[in-house]
């Protein structure tokens, strides 16, 4: 699937362009020189917001709906195929009694034999090293350079405040970037186990960041970014964790938990900051209404509740698939008729008959009533 563009940089947050040369408000501080221009009163006072390179205030750039919910569908579908490629996979570890083992990419729907020959490829490598390349130049050069510095007017030589919109959202998309590539050059070369997942861990840490510190004047604005972060967040600390515990499926779908999440915030940010609702406006008669900022954070919850169901329910119907295809031992395993599993583990071991010449030698209880360890322990006897 799509190997993980960061967010702008999918559908891209317009900026505003220059724009004509507009003198500052009148009585306003220069930015150039530091000289109050106007009508002669001196004034530094506290001016907050974006400038255009003439020092007159611009409105915040938002971006568009098409910008929030692009990417965001991308994120959902990723996720998805994340968590049911793992979960497949992790299902048929089960069955042939392997272990499983983690992976930064995933192949495209394994239960299909007729993908077998398309999943030979990393095809999921290469979106994300060629994509995230090719969206970070895109989004900082469509409709003309996003230039950094002010290369005239009384702000001349000072940071773009209006284009570092489109260098942060196109930032992002370069720890993906290097993720993939380093997964591309990991087939030729030996690199420790776990790199792949260190690296996608930076990668997302690096969307994180970025989201975390991108900061809008209004209230409503800053938590819609802040709790945008926190998935990504989330995503980064399961794909740490993964290098450090390479067979624990739990840790993959913590991921792809924080992949999905990610994408459905995404597309709420848009019904919120472009939908036109009244509910969602927290400017009343010229005062800052800070009750859609309260209500946000709950939405935020009902997101992840409701995810995570979604994401139990497919997990079930992928194992009820996988007794319908492949009965008998499968099954046997899948179900654990002993009754005794608590979350996939055993709820108590005993120590088996052997233990004097082997060492200790843990025996799941389930065994008992199948003749194991008393069994044998009677024909010795």
């Amino acid at each position: 699937m799509s190997g993980g563009m960061a967010s702008g940089g999918m559908g891209g947050n317009s900026d505003a362009g220059m724009g004509s040369p507009s003198p500052a408000m009148s009585g306003g501080p220069s930015m150039g020189g530091g000289a109050a221009m106007g009508d002669g009163h001196s004034s530094m006072g506290a001016m907050e917001g974006m400038m255009d390179c003439f020092g007159a205030p611009m409105k915040e750039v938002q971006g568009n709906w098409q910008g929030h919910v692009f990417p965001g569908t991308i994120f959902i579908i990723w996720g998805l195929h994340w968590f049911i490629s793992a979960s497949w996979r992790h299902l048929c570890a089960v069955r042939n009694k392997e272990k499983y083992r983690t992976r930064s990419t995933e192949g495209l729907l394994p239960m299909i034999p007729g993908l077998a020959g398309f999943n030979r490829y990393p095809v999921e490598s290469v979106l994300k090293a060629v994509g995230g390349l090719l969206l970070f130049v895109l989004q900082i050069t469509y409709g003309g350079y996003k230039f950094l510095y002010c290369p005239d007017g009384a702000r001349m030589g000072r940071i773009t405040t209006q284009h570092l919109n489109s260098w942060s959202h196109a930032s992002m998309n370069l720890g993906y970037a290097l993720s993939g590539i380093v997964e591309l050059a990991g087939i030729y070369l030996h690199f420790p186990e776990g790199t792949n997942q260190a690296f996608l861990a930076g990668g997302f840490a690096v969307e994180a960041l970025l989201f975390a510190l991108h900061e809008k004047n209004r209230m409503l604005d800053r938590t819609i970014h802040w709790l945008l972060a926190q998935p990504i967040w989330y995503a980064a600390f399961f794909s740490f964790l993964e290098t450090c515990f390479p067979e624990q499926f739990l840790l993959t779908a913590g991921r792809a938990f924080g992949q999905i999440l990610q994408g459905t915030w995404f597309i709420q940010s848009a019904s919120v900051l472009f939908g036109g609702h009244i509910w969602w406006s927290d400017d009343f008669q010229g005062i800052q209404d800070e009750a859609p900022s309260m209500w946000i954070a709950m939405v935020f919850v009902y997101h992840a509740l409701i995810l995570s169901a979604v994401l139990v329910f497919i997990y079930g119907g992928l194992e009820l698939l996988a007794r319908r295809l492949a009965p008998g031992p499968f099954q046997d395993d899948l179900a654990d008729p002993s009754g005794l599993r608590n979350g996939g583990y055993e709820t108590s071991r005993l120590l088996s008959g052997d233990e004097e010449g082997e060492g200790l030698k843990s025996v799941p209880l389930s065994v008992i009533g199948r003749g194991g360890a008393f069994g044998e322990a009677g024909r010795r006897h």
